[in-house]
């Protein structure tokens, strides 16, 4: 974590300055990228855990059912990553906002640490999906595996991310 009196710290806050005035004297720009900050989590991880429930039910499923959940799980991801990029530009945009007040806020750089296995998360899932898409049956077993594990992280790093977000906007 960043100290507030840091070089890198001041510089960050002056450049951010004009972004700052801009955003705290215009209330309907704050409620758009607050809005817009919290609709595409809604989306990203609305969607992430629907098909999350849908891969920890799927070994009770047809073979075909299965391999349509499968393919779905991998369209969708398209929708979540671009919702969850959203997601970072307008969170950018509220750090940019209060850089002195996020710098040094533990919510936040917990919240930025479950964003970051997030997305360690997400590449280890897509890489699953690749080797089921052209596994054998003992390797298609495997990946099956790794992305039911992926799911379930997928599943706790989503809550814990909406509780920890919950507190960095409670803690301002």
């Amino acid at each position: 974590m960043l100290s507030e009196g840091t070089v890198l710290v001041r510089d960050l806050v002056l450049f951010t300055a004009p972004w700052k005035s801009l955003f705290s004297r215009s209330t309907p720009l704050e409620m758009a990228v607050v809005g817009t900050h919290v609709l595409s989590m809604v989306v990203a991880g609305g969607l992430a855990i629907a098909h999350d429930r849908g891969t920890l039910r799927a070994d009770r499923w047809t073979a075909a059912i299965r391999e349509h959940h499968f393919a779905e799980l991998h369209a969708v991801h398209r929708t979540v990553v671009v919702a969850l990029a959203i997601c970072m530009l307008s969170g950018l945009a509220l750090f940019a906002a209060d850089v002195k007040t996020y710098v040094v806020s533990v919510p936040f750089w917990i919240k930025m640490s479950l964003i970051a296995m997030l997305l360690a998360n997400a590449l280890i899932m897509t890489a699953s999906e690749g080797t089921l898409r052209v596994a054998s049956a003992g390797g298609a077993a495997v990946a099956s595996a790794r992305i039911r594990t992926s799911s379930i992280v997928s599943v706790l790093l989503w809550s814990a991310i909406v509780l920890v977000s919950i507190v960095l906007a409670l803690s301002k």
